[in-house]
């Protein structure tokens, strides 16, 4: 572990060299089957052959945080229900413990998140406690105004239900980005907290301050005033207060751990103290790193390693009301600092996923989903031991939403570096929230969220929102044989559009029926500029199918929203330049959809969204989406 000027770690530096020939040669071609995640370095792939697989429970309302309990069975966090249930690992079955009633849900980052276990739970102390992690909202539906707070729950045996609920701590920032909200039982019985950014001063939220190098003053701590616990890792008493061995940071004492986070979704101990943290990054580095008290981590003045490459902290919080975030260059009136300029002291990360080198062309492939990230949700330390997964041993299991793959990756003997690349596991058109193994080492546990992007395994595309297993936890069984999920074999990481990788079909193994395949009379009838004089109704029913298949999955199939907006009676809508530059550039959250979808695609999808569910907005004209590229 360096400091701000000590760039070490194999996974880095074979990073850094690969980047520079992606450069030069491009995204480097294979013949396998199937195409999967792009990445800018070749990942090899673990033989998941050496597992069986099957979906253990399905109709989970994105699930987000699992525990093993001590009675055998998994217990999960439901993130848009707030519901705490309990899964058998064998049969699948559902028993439901507790349904919060003032949870405040968002799209993506709002909700019941995080969940810790006393290790007393059911030892016949009297700790029968289950600690939970969520937002709720202060303002109203129209203006809301959400904070998060962890709780703790007493678990009534008798009931088998989460009762007396009690307030740990309440306040803790929160949006409706980046908030984290993993929660950890340290070895020191302490509690653990991630809190992210929530998205300041990024996408929709790009004129709010970022805070995460904020610290807080005494005055704030004697207050109790939390706002500056955005972008960290606290450290709590089981009774929500500051324990007395924190770490003093710029003389004050408070409950922050460590700062300088973006997104930390992964917190986890291993077996000698260390606490291990997986970070999403912007558009590249994502990071590995190790937590040590009051340690500074960067964001957001630096990404990944301070090596000037690929990132610059453009401050658009400070730019002019109004400035266009999607300007290239970024305008001169934003406030722009290379990572260089950054005078701290920073803990490098042990790994990043991935550093690219500047020049490299974002969103230049398939979108953010073929960007050089992988969305580190979660972070688990594996030991094999005598029984377990013996090509596992050693490392920390990384699950991805972007990609649908665990990544292994493997440390070195003391366990502080990684050592070497990760490798690539248990493949699938899925998003992995999070991840578990049965206390035998030998079952692994997957949890999928319901509706998102992700990699595009089967067919032409790179980039999909179709999932095979929504809302579900797989189970991945080692040296068993069967099961029929879908596992992606002999992954082509380094898959380009176009290539002879992307050609084979998805077969539901639920239903043994293929994908269906694209209407090519109706691409046919498409062809051709679409103009103000055009039939809305045709132009409209060109866009439908369109729609459902890359729309649909987040704005719901009639409009009524979900984890994108609300189209349906939505009077921006009418603005056809908006419509055009949305599709076309992003928004926030939503992907941009100009290097996947032609100029007849997107008129015809924003017709039909202008035209349907209360909407009567007119033709979305080819003249117009090509003005907005």
């Amino acid at each position: 572990m360096g400091t701000r000027n000590n760039h070490r770690g194999s996974a880095r530096t074979a990073a850094r060299m690969a980047a520079g020939g992606l450069l030069a040669l491009g995204l480097m071609m294979t013949s396998s089957l199937v195409s999967a995640q792009v990445t800018p370095v070749e990942i090899e792939s673990g033989d998941s052959s050496l597992f069986a697989s099957r979906v253990l429970t399905a109709g989970l309302s994105n699930p987000w945080a699992m525990r093993w309990g001590p009675d055998n069975q998994i217990w999960v966090t439901e993130r848009t229900s707030g519901e705490v249930t309990r899964v058998d690992p064998v049969s699948g079955a559902q028993q439901l413990l507790l349904t919060l009633d003032d949870v405040y849900t968002g799209a993506q980052h709002e909700g019941l998140l995080g969940m810790a276990l006393h290790p007393e739970l059911l030892q016949g102390t009297g700790n029968d406690y289950v600690y939970v992690g969520y937002t709720i909202n202060n303002g109203t539906a129209e203006a809301p105004d959400p904070s998060a707070q962890i709780v703790r729950f007493t678990y009534d045996e008798s009931l088998q239900q989460l009762v007396e609920p009690t307030v740990v701590i309440e306040g803790l920032p929160a949006w409706n980005d980046h908030n984290a909200g993993r929660v950890v039982f340290g070895p020191d019985d302490k509690l653990y907290y991630s809190i992210g950014e929530q998205g300041a001063n990024f996408g929709r939220n790009y004129q709010r301050p970022n805070l995460a190098l904020e610290l807080p003053t005494q005055d704030e701590v004697d207050n109790q005033d939390w706002r500056t616990y955005s972008g960290k890792i606290l450290r709590l008493e089981l009774d929500g207060s500051i324990p007395q061995d924190n770490p003093e940071i710029e003389g004050v004492q408070s409950h922050v751990y460590s700062y300088g986070h973006r997104n930390p979704q992964g917190l986890a101990f291993g077996p000698d103290g260390t606490l291990y943290e997986a970070e999403h990054g912007p558009a590249s580095d994502d990071e590995l790193n190790i937590i040590q008290p009051g340690g500074n981590y960067g964001w957001p003045a630096v990404a990944g390693f301070i090596d000037d490459q690929a990132y610059v902290y453009a401050n658009w919080s400070e730019g002019p009301e109004g400035v266009d975030r999607n300007a290239t260059p970024i305008p001169d009136s934003v406030p722009q600092y290379l990572e260089s300029e950054f005078e701290g002291d920073m803990i490098d990360p042990v790994a990043t996923y991935f550093t690219v080198e500047d020049g490299y062309e974002f969103g230049a492939i398939c979108g953010y989903i073929c960007d050089p990230t992988i969305a580190p949700s979660s972070i688990l330390y594996y030991e094999a031991g005598e029984g377990g997964i013996a090509e596992w041993d050693n490392a920390v299991l990384i699950p991805t939403l972007k990609h649908g793959v665990l990544y292994v990756q493997h440390l070195t003997e003391d366990g502080q570096e990684a050592d070497g690349l990760p490798e690539a596991w248990l493949s699938t058109q899925n998003r992995y929230r999070d991840v578990i193994v049965s206390p035998d080492g030998r079952s692994v546990f997957i949890a999928t969220d319901a509706f998102g992007s992700a990699a595009q395994k089967f067919g032409e595309g790179l980039n999909t929102s179709v999932l095979h297993n929504p809302g579900s936890i797989l189970v991945f069984t080692y040296g068993e044989e069967g099961g029929g999920l879908g596992i992606v074999e002999g992954n082509d990481h380094q898959a380009a559009a176009g290539s002879e990788a992307g050609t084979a079909e998805w077969e539901d193994p639920n239903t043994g029926n293929e994908a269906p395949a694209e209407d090519e009379a109706g691409d046919e009838a498409a062809a051709g500029a679409i103009t103000a004089e055009s039939d809305v109704t045709e132009v409209a029913n060109l866009g439908a199918p369109k729609y459902a298949a890359n729309c649909a999955a987040c704005h719901g199939p009639a409009g009524q929203g979900g984890a994108g907006a609300v189209l349906a009676g939505n009077a921006n809508l009418e603005d056809e330049n908006f419509v055009a530059n949305t599709l076309i550039h992003g928004f926030g959250y939503m992907p941009a959809f100009g290097n996947q979808l032609s100029d007849e695609d997107i008129a015809q999808i924003g017709t039909f969204i202008r035209n349907s569910w209360g909407n009567d907005f007119g033709v979305l004209t080819t003249e117009t989406v090509e003005a907005a590229r």
